[in-house]
């Protein structure tokens, strides 16, 4: 049963618009009753921590009890958050200077933070870089996000700098060339690899989860801005699914570059989960960690580390085939529940 501190906040804080949108939306595409829907969305809220949106996006309306019982829901990821993360090291993660110097190791971009306190490091940083991406300090989801040209300034650098100044994008950062293979899938934006890892208290690092994030049409690639993903055999580096997007959507082939997703080599793999297992260990207060990783002709490099990661894109229902079960039990065993 999720906790009760948890369930009275969420009865306060919910949307109960949208929960009653999601319910319906729900109906129509289960031919379940909607009175049933709804009751049924209460009770797995109750039981298995499982938040409307989880009940859609995860299928909840269509497994058993045995089922529901694997999935990693909104309010157990919570509770491994609250239990492996210490909040006073959350700063690590949220502001992005600090993540860049703590794992400076494995940032191989040019960067600078905060532009507002160095002008004129900022102003020969845009010289120096004719396209970069300029990202708020604490955004998410890649929403904020600017990848800016120089040329559409006419090379008026005070412009362009007051412009990053004026909209709070306090980070600069050198673009990333991503891998030749990488671009065969999408060329709109990097595509990541977001590699989840847990240190359980014998501080053994184990990789939970591994999915490529995959853009489409716009210069980020996350789930929740349009983008699409697919889970990663953990072991090889093959992709092992079409994509999905957060509609549900399912692409044997990339809509804008016809590359079939499904088998596609993600290269230099063993070199990425190195580096994560690396990074992971150096992070003993943050101990739940998903890691979003770029794929470059140079090697790989790390984007940024997330402390509170997300996780409806484990268990997407269009994936929950009959008799499949969710990733919880793999991250019991990792953390030693």
């Amino acid at each position: 049963m999720a906790n009760p501190i948890y369930i009275i906040k969420r009865l306060f804080g919910m949307n109960y618009k949208n929960f009653f949108k999601r319910a319906e939306s729900v109906s129509k595409k289960s031919g379940k009753n909607k009175f049933a829907i709804y009751c049924d969305m209460i009770w797995c809220g109750l039981k298995y921590g499982a938040g409307y949106v989880d009940y859609d996006v995860i299928g909840f309306y269509k497994l058993n009890s045995k089922q529901r019982e694997t999935m990693l829901t909104r309010g157990i990821n919570n509770k491994y958050v609250k239990k492996l993360n210490q909040k006073e090291y959350w700063h690590i993660f949220d502001n992005k200077n600090e993540f860049n110097n703590v794992f400076s190791k494995f940032i191989t971009r040019d960067w600078i933070y905060p532009i507002s306190k160095h002008k004129n490091e900022t102003i020969e940083f845009l010289k120096k870089h004719e396209v970069f991406m300029a990202k708020p300090n604490n955004g998410q989801c890649g929403k904020g996000i600017e990848k800016i040209s120089v040329k559409d300034y006419k090379e008026n650098y005070e412009k362009l700098y007051n412009h990053l100044v004026d909209n709070e994008l306090e980070l600069v950062e050198e673009l990333i060339i991503q891998h030749e293979d990488m671009n065969r899938l999408n060329t709109s934006s990097v595509n990541t690899i977001r590699m989840v890892t847990a240190m359980n208290e014998q501080n053994e690092v184990t990789v939970l989860a591994t999915f490529i994030r995959i853009g489409n049409g716009k210069h980020v690639d996350n789930f929740n801005s349009g983008g699409m993903t697919a889970k990663v055999d953990e072991d090889t580096g093959v992709i092992l699914e079409e994509a999905v997007d957060k509609s549900g959507k399912l692409y044997e082939k990339h809509p804008i570059t016809g590359t079939t997703i499904k088998g596609f080599q993600i290269p230099m793999w063993s070199e990425a989960l190195s580096m994560v297992k690396e990074a992971a260990s150096m992070s003993r207060n943050v101990r739940y960690v998903g890691w979003d990783v770029a794929i470059t002709s140079d090697g790989v490099t790390l984007i940024e580390g997330n402390q509170f990661p997300g996780h409806d894109i484990y268990q997407v229902a269009e994936r929950m085939e009959e008799g499949a079960t969710g990733i919880l039990p793999k991250f019991k065993k990792a953390i030693g529940y």
